[in-house]
């Protein structure tokens, strides 16, 4: 708008223009040159003033046009700042949901989506407890929407994957937005399997530890009360004590190859490996607990599979490791059958046997250490409980997988897929 200067002095000029032309045409007794200069005067006043205004207006518009330019990049800076905050949230692992002040749901990123198994469309405008059928978890919100503080729960889910949630729900005091309360959800599944892993990990070592040390203890203690010398029966003592000591020296060196062998401390010595002449040697090596366990071993191979990429000691120690299970947990008359085929996939070895079998709960554990499905037989047999978990970490280590298929009372099959030189 003009200036308010400007405008008195466009309005003095004007009134200096008709005052001349009034005077002009009522041929007023002036000399007629001064009536001239004096609408010369107003009229160039007048474009003097019109001038200004235009300027005026110009530096107006030009403001104006900073302004909108500063507003429009403002805008942009809020948009690109809003498009980092929705990439951020919907790359986040954890997942993250918006509740309102009745614990409704306002929006929910990828991750909330995939732990709650429900899309945008569902939750909107749906409270948690319709999407997600856990008491625990409305009992939290509620928790931090009444006491207007930060509270956390580790909340059971049971459905086609039992997992383990931990919740976070955290007011947003003082926002002015919807948004009342944010569910930061992290799925702590393996973690808390893992701690249960290593609980049962010390529990069984010391176990495994303390069950010899206390028998060779108690041997000891009674060659020193007056057996030792007796002749009949401390040679039989002597026997226990080494036959406990061997166990726990086992016990200790597969410890110490199980670790070695997680920390790759011993790294693969990789060359082309004939399998069928490695399962030879191995079964030549096992033909006295063949007997022992009275079981028919047979080797179903074919004399032109190709060679595996991998490390023969290592890969000798998977196999005398599955076929000495196969052996001990067979029936009397049994058998265990070797076979070998070609697939897509590598060179895949299957080690079947007609033994107790394991049961279907068992299978996903077999694996992990001092798993055992009979704790009793297996004490009986003298295994470790680590052959499994050294066998499944070697095959790992060759790049390879290891599957195993089982049915109770009929036996099981143990298959290691092999990747070809």
């Amino acid at each position: 708008m003009p200036a308010p200067r400007a405008l008195f002095w466009t309005f003095f000029a004007a009134l200096l223009l008709v005052i001349g032309l009034s005077l002009w045409l009522a041929g007023a007794s002036a000399p007629r040159s001064a009536l001239l200069v004096l609408l010369a005067a107003a009229a160039g006043l007048s474009g003097l003033m019109a001038r200004s205004i235009v300027r005026s207006m110009q530096r107006a518009a030009e403001a104006k046009r900073l302004v909108d330019d500063q507003l429009r990049q403002r805008f942009q800076e809020l948009e690109t700042q809003r498009s980092q905050a929705q990439v951020i949230l919907e790359s986040m692992v954890e997942g993250v949901c918006a509740l309102d002040r009745q614990g409704r749901v306002l929006w929910l990123n990828a991750s909330a989506q995939r732990l709650f198994g429900v899309t945008p469309g569902q939750a909107s405008g749906k409270r948690l407890i319709e999407l997600f059928r856990q008491p625990e978890m409305d009992a939290l919100t509620q928790e931090a929407l009444l006491h207007h503080r930060c509270a956390v729960r580790e909340v059971q889910t049971f459905g086609a994957q039992e997992r383990t949630l931990r919740v976070q729900a955290t007011p947003c005091e003082g926002a002015a937005a919807d948004a009342a309360l944010v569910l930061v959800v992290q799925d702590v599944t393996d973690i808390r399997r893992l701690e249960r892993v290593r609980r049962e990990f010390v529990a069984n070592v010391s176990h495994e530890l303390k069950t010899p040390l206390t028998s060779i203890k108690g041997l000891v203690e009674t060659l020193l009360n007056g057996a030792l010398e007796d002749a009949a029966n401390n040679r039989r003592f002597v026997g226990l004590i080494d036959e406990d000591a061997t166990r726990l020296t086992r016990l200790i060196d597969d410890l110490l190859e199980l670790s070695q062998i997680e920390s790759k401390a011993a790294p693969l010595a990789l060359q082309p490996v004939d399998v069928p002449r490695l399962l030879q040697g191995v079964v030549a090596r096992l033909q006295r607990q063949v007997q022992e366990h009275n079981v028919t071993l047979e080797l179903s191979l074919s004399s032109d599979l190709p060679p595996v990429k991998g490390d023969p000691d290592r890969l000798r120690q998977v196999f005398l490791n599955l076929l000495d299970n196969a052996l001990k947990f067979n029936k009397p008359g049994g058998r265990v059958t070797v076979t070998a085929t070609q697939r897509p996939a590598g060179l895949a070895i299957s080690i079947e046997d007609t033994g107790v079998g394991i049961p279907h709960q068992d299978l996903p554990r077999i694996f992990e250490r001092f798993y055992r499905v009979d704790k009793a037989r297996s004490s009986e047999l003298g295994g470790t409980g680590l052959g499994l978990a050294i066998v499944k970490h070697l095959v790992e280590l060759h790049a390879g997988t290891i599957d195993v298929r089982s049915q109770p009372g009929r036996g099981s099959r143990f298959t290691v897929t092999l990747p070809l030189y």
